[in-house]
């Protein structure tokens, strides 16, 4: 109710305003964003929002489709003739916006420069298996690993630039040619991003030319634009609260698909009192998850049982589980030392780290974990400041979320104990031998059986340990304009079925407009 409050002294104060779009073509797709990229560079964008717009400017030997398996892409074919070598056979004829054919050398360029000490890529660490690629020729690409490496082909995800290109200056918004479906015309950083068709790259007729990207923090103004059309497509970022008043609008049709986007609360483990494994217990057993899910979430969302969704080939579901019990939080807070006092508090006071967007779902904690004793404040900061904070490790609690989570071998990022920043994502600093063995061997073993076999045992001692606390899966929900149609939704919330919208004319009778 709140939030629809707010929508209408916002369409209050907007009243008199032109809102639709004079300044650009009818066959633009204006699709509205929280934030703005950390890097329009592919060899540097590690965030969501810049991995979602650079797979529409870059492209990849292989990526994965809507079930959430590897293909070829830039690569034609690819062959295995080793454990330790993956041969890549590239398309023909690509060609960069600038009119440049995609060969061998720019593919061994891009990862070359990522791995170049003086590049400072944080994609470094994510490519330190890859002991070798080679371009015997332009057509062919060798990758060689270390050692037996069995999700080789994440090694193979990262977008082609053109060979010389400079790595990016600082603050630089400009972004280097691509061989994707489109082109970056401008940006101005906190405001948009415009993109057009790359020239060389083949679209259908009727599909958008080009698509801006407008840089909308405030969730009320995102669902405003919507509803009076000046906004095309808005996905994984509408308030749920607006959702069915959106749905009532005849211009607009509201996708909602299973997602493999994973929320978890993660823990600071160089904090004494969180590495008491009773403390991690009764926080998760304070956590209502099921009530969020239903009634803030508007039930787009499942509760979760580890980072793996239940599409994934390696999920396992026999797991310890954390259903909502207060009781228990408070029996295991007892143990722990940490007796109620009179007021029925605890002595335990930890900070939450957020951003403005997840501010909300704090206070949701902040209340849950202030009925076991636990008390948690709330520090808000903008988005920058606060992704620093957590990849140096201060924080004490916070939430977070793992997109496009593909293979297992992700526990090793996150959960082994070498992989803490700048190293990999382990930003809790979380340790276990245990742990450690069994996602070393995870990424070892070749035989999909014995994997899947490891990683079951991954998944029953993450649940048992709590380096996180699992929350939920979150579905991709997009809201679109009718007047395009074809939109197909991936579990990763993929946008790259933006290349392929196709508009429709009303003026035509409906027919797709050319």
């Amino acid at each position: 109710m709140l939030l629809l409050a707010q929508i209408a002294a916002a369409l209050v104060a907007l009243t008199g305003c032109n809102g639709r779009r004079n300044d650009r073509s009818p066959r633009t797709i204006q699709v509205d964003i929280e934030i703005s990229p950390t890097s329009t560079d592919p060899r540097f964008g590690t965030d969501a929002t810049s991995s979602r717009i650079n797979e529409l400017v870059f492209d990849s030997l292989v990526r994965t489709d809507r079930n959430g398996q590897f293909v070829g892409h830039l690569a034609d074919r690819i062959e295995r003739p080793s454990p330790t070598e993956i041969v890549f056979h590239l398309k023909r004829g690509v060609r960069f916006s600038d009119g440049r054919e995609l060969t061998a050398r720019d593919v061994v360029f891009t990862y070359d420069s990522i791995l170049a000490p003086e590049s400072m890529s944080p994609k470094r660490a994510s490519l330190e298996e890859l002991k070798s690629i080679d371009a015997p020729d332009d057509y062919t690409v060798v990758m060689t690993t270390a050692r037996p490496y069995a999700p080789a082909l994440e090694l193979a995800t990262e977008g082609i630039v053109p060979a010389a290109t400079p790595l990016p200056a600082k603050q630089s918004a400009a972004a280097p040619f691509g061989s994707g479906p489109f082109r970056m015309l401008d940006y101005v950083r906190d405001e948009a991003i415009r993109l057009e068709r790359n020239p060389y790259y083949p679209h259908p007729s009727a599909a958008a030319q080009s698509v801006l990207l407008k840089i909308v923090p405030d969730p009320t103004v995102r669902a405003l634009e919507l509803a009076e059309g000046v906004c095309d497509f808005s996905g994984n970022n509408i308030e749920y609260d607006v959702l069915p008043w959106l749905a009532a609008h005849q211009t607009l049709e509201i996708s909602k698909t299973p997602g493999t986007t994973y929320r978890y609360l993660s823990f600071n483990f160089r904090d004494p009192r969180l590495r008491d494994l009773r403390v991690r217990q009764a926080i998760a057993y304070s956590i209502d998850r099921n009530t969020i899910v239903n009634t803030i979430l508007r039930g787009t969302g499942r509760v979760a049982t580890g980072m793996l969704s239940s599409e994934n080939w390696a999920y396992d579901s026999n797991v310890t589980s954390y259903s909502y019990d207060p009781h228990k939080a408070q029996e295991l807070l007892d143990q722990a030392g940490y007796p109620a006092g009179s007021n029925g508090m605890r002595g335990l006071r930890f900070e939450f780290k957020t951003t403005p967007e997840g501010a909300r779902m704090g206070e949701v904690f902040q209340a849950m974990l202030h009925r076991v004793g636990i008390e948690l404040t709330i520090r808000t900061l903008d988005f920058a400041t606060y992704y620093a904070d957590i990849q140096q490790g201060s924080f004490d609690l916070t939430s977070m979320q793992w997109v496009g989570i593909n293979d297992p071998n992700s526990y090793y990022m996150v959960f082994d104990s070498m992989k803490t920043p700048p190293h990999g994502e382990n930003r809790g600093y979380y340790s276990n031998p245990a742990m450690d063995r069994l996602v070393e061997a995870g990424m070892t073993t070749l035989d999909p059986d014995a994997r899947k076999k490891i990683y079951a045992q991954v998944q029953q001692l993450a649940a048992e340990e709590l380096p996180y606390v699992s929350l939920w899966w979150i579905d991709n929900v997009a809201v679109m304009n009718r007047r395009f149609v074809g939109f197909e939704a991936y579990p990763n919330g993929s946008l790259r079925s933006l290349a392929t919208l196709t508009l429709i004319d009303p003026a035509a009778g409906g027919e797709p407009s050319q």
